[in-house]
């Protein structure tokens, strides 16, 4: 990462956890952009194919992201759905870019040797592998797995940072040295999250695995990272998890308990409507950013504040734990 890239990321982390603190208006430094909904792969554990597919189109994109940087966001993750089932995504990126932002895309690449060039632009890559072939088609579904390795292999080769995300299940929760060892044998990092439920975003039900053999993973990967294998992952987040009760509950409210969503990051949705976060899709009104300001039409209400959601818990140990997880949490994901 360029150096004008960490200072603006931790500019708008520092003036996002003071107003935090203070509990000012929101000054969110990051936000996830889903481009579409529209994806060619069933994962087992993803409802976004089956929402509304229609999206934005750049001009209003480039009003969107106008937004957002006015807002305080400097970093910025592009997801989906696929976002590679977007034949403009070269043009997103480079609004994105052009206005400033450090750009994270999320894609399955399982589209990458059709269109390599839509990805250029990103400062980071992240993927999907829920162990080896096997286990991970059986996560994904049938061509899940078709040339992702390639892409990776390829996307490393030309300096573009990769992290592999795996979502812990009955058909990972062995994975995990085979996982390392790749990643290891490639030059890519892996992050491990808890399958997550209840929410518009997800589908399926919680893994049958039990909790002591959940927590006993986290725990493992809590030493394999103090080793030093390639997991992105921050330590205070594998540590939290493993001390999570059930994973059956991916989220509750807890009223002692403060939420940092909507304050120091957000989700908008492929129509340009925002939420505190991904989970609370379909659980609180959205602010629509074409029209309103997020930091004065938001409510600041959550539906809930304590939850074992893999990315927004990073974000929310940078706000609860800034001395422990801000400096590895910012190397880790920038």
């Amino acid at each position: 990462m360029r150096l004008a890239d960490k200072l603006s990321i931790r500019y708008g982390y520092v003036t996002s956890l003071l107003a935090y603190m203070v509990d000012g208006p929101p000054r969110p430094f990051s936000a996830t952009f889903a481009v579409t909904n529209r994806c060619n792969l069933r994962c087992g554990y993803c409802n976004c194919p089956f929402i509304d597919p229609a999206h934005l189109g750049l001009p209003r994109i480039a009003v969107l992201f106008r937004r957002l940087r006015q807002m305080g966001v400097r970093r910025l993750g592009l997801a989906g759905g696929e976002p590679m089932m977007r034949p403009d995504l070269d043009d997103v990126l480079r609004l994105a870019k052009d206005l400033g932002f450090w750009v994270s895309l999320n894609s399955n690449l399982t589209l990458y040797d059709r269109h390599p060039g839509r990805l250029a632009r990103a400062d980071l890559v992240y993927t999907s592998l829920d162990g080896d072939p096997a286990a991970h088609v059986a996560a994904r579904g049938e061509g899940a797995h078709d040339g992702v390795l390639a892409a990776v292999t390829d996307l490393v080769r030309a300096g573009t940072p990769v992290i592999a995300i795996c979502v812990v299940t009955e058909h990972s929760v062995d994975q995990v040295e085979f996982l390392l060892r790749q990643a290891e044998a490639i030059g890519f990092r892996m992050h491990f999250q808890p399958q997550c439920v209840d929410t518009d975003i997800v589908r399926g039900t919680p893994p049958p695995v039990a909790n002591e053999c959940l927590r006993a993973c986290w725990r493992a990967l809590a030493a394999a990272k103090a080793a030093g294998r390639p997991i992105a992952s921050s330590r205070p987040y594998l540590e939290y998890l493993a001390g999570w009760d059930d994973f059956a509950v991916s989220a509750y409210h807890d009223p002692a308990v403060r939420c940092p969503a909507g304050h120091g990051y957000l989700y908008v949705d492929p129509q340009g409507r925002a939420w505190a976060c991904a989970y609370t899709k379909g659980k609180m009104t959205p602010v629509d950013l074409l029209a309103h300001d997020w930091r004065t039409a938001w409510n600041r209400e959550t539906p809930c504040s304590v939850c074992s959601v893999g990315p927004m818990l990073e974000f929310n140990l940078l706000f609860r734990r800034p001395v422990a997880a801000a400096l590895e949490g910012l190397r880790a994901y920038g």
